[in-house]
C-alpha cells in the first residue's frame, strides 16, 4: 500500500484489515481511558454526552495512515448517532458505502457540542504520548503502579504517532513534523504514508490517503478511506477487501 491508482474504491488486503480491526479497538480502549482521566483531572471541559444521548453509543471515527512501520493512529472524532443510523452500519468485510454513515459530510467539520473536535482529540493524543514517555522513563521506579499496563504501553508504541505541545522534542530528534494550526499549537511527527492517484478535472492528482475507521459500541464497524483536496475538503471513497 504505497501508491494506488483509484476511481472511487480503495482496496485493502484482508490481512491488513484484520490488523487494523484489532489495533483500532485496542487504541480506542486506551483513548477512552485517557479521556476519562483528562475529564476528571485535567480538563475543565465536559466530554460527556447530554442526557438525551447517554443511552446511545457514540460512533467513533478514527484516522489511520499506513507507513513503512505499519498502521499508525493520528487521532479520533466522534458524534452521537441515532439508533437508526447505528443499525444501518455495514461491516467492511462485505462492502462499505460511506453514504450510509455520513452522506455528503465531513466528520471534522461539525461544530456541535456533542463532537470531539480535532483540538480535543490531539490534546488527548499529546497527553497519551507524554504519559507513555514518562512511564517508560520512570518504569523501574513505578513498577506495577503506572497508569498503563505493559501491554498498553506496547500498543501506544506500536500505533500512536508521537504528538507534542511543542516542536522541541521532534526537532531535537531531527524528525520531520507537522504543526496543526489550532487554537493550541499541536505538533505531530510527519510520517511518510500511502498515497492515491485519482482523476480530477485538472488531471491526475496524487494525495495522501487516510483510512477512517468507524467504531460503535466498542465494535469495529467498517473503513472510510478518504483524501483531502487542496481546499481541505474530505473526499470519501469506498473500501474493498481483497
Amino acid at each position: 500500500m504505497n501508491k494506488m491508482f483509484v476511481s472511487r474504491k480503495v482496496g485493502y488486503p484482508k490481512r491488513e484489515v484484520d490488523v487494523l480491526e484489532r489495533a483500532s479497538l485496542q487504541v480506542q480502549s486506551i483513548y477512552d481511558r485517557a479521556a476519562t482521566m483528562a475529564k476528571q483531572y485535567y480538563l475543565s471541559i465536559d466530554l460527556s454526552y447530554p442526557t438525551a444521548f447517554q443511552q446511545v453509543p457514540p460512533t467513533y471515527f478514527q484516522k489511520w495512515i499506513y507507513t513503512i512501520k505499519g498502521w499508525k493512529f493520528l487521532g479520533s472524532e466522534y458524534t452521537p448517532e441515532s439508533t437508526e443510523n447505528l443499525s444501518t452500519m455495514t461491516d467492511v468485510k462485505t462492502s462499505l458505502n460511506l453514504s450510509e454513515f455520513h452522506p455528503s459530510s465531513d466528520p471534522s467539520s461539525s461544530t456541535s457540542e456533542d463532537t470531539i473536535t480535532p483540538l480535543i482529540s490531539l490534546c488527548l493524543q499529546a497527553l497519551i504520548w507524554s504519559q507513555y514517555e514518562e512511564i517508560r522513563l520512570l518504569h523501574p521506579f513505578l513498577g506495577e503502579d503506572s497508569f498503563y499496563s505493559e501491554e498498553e504501553l506496547d500498543i501506544i508504541a506500536a500505533y500512536f504517532v508521537p504528538t507534542y505541545f511543542s516542536e522541541r522534542p521532534l526537532r531535537t530528534c531531527g524528525k520531520a513534523y507537522r504543526k496543526r494550526n489550532l487554537s493550541i499549537p499541536i505538533y505531530q511527527e510527519n510520517l511518510r504514508t500511502s498515497s492515491v492517484v485519482y482523476s480530477a478535472e485538472s488531471g491526475m492528482v496524487e494525495e495522501r490517503l487516510t483510512t477512517g475507521v468507524y467504531i460503535s459500541d466498542r465494535q469495529f464497524k467498517g473503513l472510510g478511506p478518504y483524501i483531502k483536496n487542496r481546499s481541505g475538503t474530505r473526499i470519501f471513497m469506498q473500501a474493498a477487501v481483497e
